[in-house]
């Protein structure tokens, strides 16, 4: 809690611990309290599939309009790129991506350094 960079992009984030607003993926069942609402996810889950990488009709008005301009461009990166490669190296390649160079630590998406070890990442 407090006035960490980044806090209060969200309505009411400022408020939360960094507890409150992990995130274990789209598909999980343990989803932080945006995510849950999130028309993405509902329209994925809608027509069956595991993401937008399999739906033809990507970019969407869903995606067009997503809210976090972080999150967005990381959408419009990373499915192109996982229908390029299939899922299996896209994971491969998104786990080392958001990992740091120099520590190892995990990285958020939209990081500009590592939590850890300060050390500058340019991931989005």
């Amino acid at each position: 809690k407090g006035n960490s960079p980044g806090k209060g992009t969200l309505p009411n984030s400022e408020r939360l611990t960094a507890d409150e607003i992990r995130c274990q993926g789209c598909l999980s069942q343990d989803q932080f309290i945006y995510c849950k609402k999130c028309e993405i996810r509902a329209c994925t889950q809608k027509r069956g599939y595991q993401g937008c990488h399999q739906c033809d009709e990507f970019p969407c008005n869903h995606i067009e309009t997503f809210p976090m301009s972080v999150g967005k461009r990381v959408i419009l990166r990373a499915i192109p790129y996982r229908r390029e490669v299939g899922t299996e190296k896209w994971v491969q390649d998104e786990e080392a991506r958001y990992t740091c160079p120099q520590c190892g630590s995990k990285l958020f998406r939209g990081a500009m350094r590592c939590n850890r070890c300060k050390t500058q990442v340019d991931l989005d």
